[in-house]
């Protein structure tokens, strides 16, 4: 009997034990899982600041080369930065449903078409409207309050996009997903052919590389 309490004792003790470790190892899991979260937000805010994300240049086969902006020269400084309630005048809509994205983009002289407050449009993109056109656009991924394409690792072959310009919707369909090194050129391929549309954003959890969607219209209507 005395035998058969010791045995009960101790197996109370070892699931005592048991909760005890499971606790401890759930408690490091959450603590270093919020670790992660704030150096990724401290990568991709140091991989942009001050700057766009480099230049643009098509590959040598569609003949199609776009230097992008620098954007230093006309960074505010800190007193002229815009608050929170800022009202930006946007030319049109960046839309994709499936991440729950809407955001609008300014034109592109805009002292605030920068990464460092809004979707920016890069230079030498050309618009919807525009015959074989590409708009490209580029933004902060991560954890940040400018982080706007934070989702954008969550899209697919296939999956949508919409533009809302000069009281037009462009639909597109993204055709094409790739990484390149952050060297401050980017190499867009794309069927010059067709009215498309590029997104650019630093690759999740990367701080040497940017991830490239290619999107091409597939449909257009008025609203």
């Amino acid at each position: 009997m005395l035998k058969r309490i010791k045995l009960k004792n101790s197996s109370i003790l070892l699931i005592g034990l048991l909760f005890i470790v499971v606790g401890i190892c759930i408690g490091f899991y959450e603590y270093f899982t919020e670790r992660k979260k704030d150096a990724y937000a401290q990568m991709n805010i140091l991989l942009y600041k001050n700057e766009q994300p480099g230049n643009i240049e098509s590959d040598e086969e569609i003949k199609d080369i776009i230097e992008s902006e620098n954007g230093d020269e006309d960074e505010p400084t800190i007193e002229q930065k815009p608050s929170s309630n800022t009202q930006y005048d946007y030319i049109g809509i960046l839309e994709i449903p499936k991440i729950k994205l809407s955001r609008g983009f300014l034109d592109i002289n805009s002292r605030y078409n920068n990464v460092n407050y809004n979707i920016t449009v890069i230079n030498g993109s050309t618009f919807p409207d525009e015959v074989n056109n590409n708009l490209i656009l580029a933004a902060h991924s991560g954890v940040c309050s400018v982080c706007f394409f934070d989702r954008l690792y969550n899209l697919a072959i296939g999956d949508e996009a919409n533009i809302y310009y000069n009281n037009i919707e462009y639909q597109y369909k993204i055709v094409d997903i790739y990484e390149v090194e952050k060297t401050g050129t980017v190499a867009i391929h794309r069927d010059s052919s067709k009215n498309t549309l590029t997104l650019i954003t630093c690759t999740r959890y990367s701080n040497t590389k940017q991830t490239v969607y290619i999107l091409e219209l597939y449909n257009k209507k008025t609203y």
